[in-house]
């Protein structure tokens, strides 16, 4: 986990997540983009320390004895806001929330020095679609097919990616607002990047060109005819806040 020094650090907001991107990418491209590099806190833990903390939180919970540290579930990510930070700087304990979506959002509304806009709230058309879109990001991902038995599981995933499966028909519904909602640019809102071409990218779509969506093709987006989609996770990770963000952190 990163090492956290210095009295001011024990100021900032604190993101609790594991090494990979997975759903935390766009809550970390959030921050980075709202509060800089050193305006918030990254913490990375690896799967032991992970499993130690769930034991020690758990005990915690259960003696009601809770602390900073303790995680309020038995998943991540997690924001820690100190005492001091939040409701107007009245508050005399920490506050920690979990889920990715909220997360992401809070961080995209955060301070008046943030280069972009990603969720631009004087637009509620536009919210609407990057709510809807990570939403359904976020069921494709769940509802992806877990048998413990592997062949069983293989099967449903086959049907679960072509047809009528439910990857096929969510991605079908994002190329479709890629293609007519602000059709003239690479991303949802046309020109400008949002938090749904963040969760889209990550951790969607690279995970089915990287290999790691079990069932999928690397070549899935484009034997299936995903073209904007396909285009777009290039577009994103040329985007100038992109780049910018993983010279700082590595993903």
């Amino acid at each position: 986990a990163q090492v956290i020094v210095g009295s001011n650090a024990m100021s900032l907001p604190r993101l609790r997540y594991f090494k990979f991107p997975g759903r935390c990418y766009a809550a970390r491209v959030a921050l980075f983009n709202s509060l800089g590099k050193d305006g918030w806190i990254d913490e990375r833990l690896f799967q032991g320390e992970f499993r130690k903390l769930k034991t020690t939180s758990l005990d915690a919970r259960r003696r009601r004895t809770t602390t900073p540290e303790t995680l309020i579930t038995n998943n991540l990510p997690q924001l820690i806001l100190p005492a001091g930070t939040w409701n107007g700087g009245a508050s005399n304990a920490s506050l920690t929330v979990g889920q990715s979506h909220a997360i992401a959002r809070w961080a995209a509304r955060l301070g008046k020095n943030a280069q972009f806009n990603l969720y631009p709230e004087h637009d509620l058309e536009a919210c609407l679609v990057i709510d809807e879109a990570m939403a359904l990001i976020d069921t494709v991902i769940g509802y992806a097919p877990k048998d413990a038995e592997k062949h069983s599981r293989l099967e449903k995933r086959r049907e679960y990616v072509h047809g009528d499966g439910f990857l096929n028909v969510g991605l079908s519904h994002l190329e479709h607002r890629l293609a007519n909602y602000r059709a003239q640019g690479p991303f949802f809102l046309g020109k400008e990047l949002s938090l749904a071409d963040l969760y889209l990218k990550k951790p969607l779509t690279d995970m089915i060109l990287d290999g790691q969506f079990e069932g999928c093709e690397r070549t899935y987006l484009e034997d299936s005819g995903f073209d904007m989609i396909r285009k777009h996770t290039d577009e994103v990770a040329k985007h100038p806040l992109v780049v910018e963000y993983l010279e700082h952190y590595k993903n």
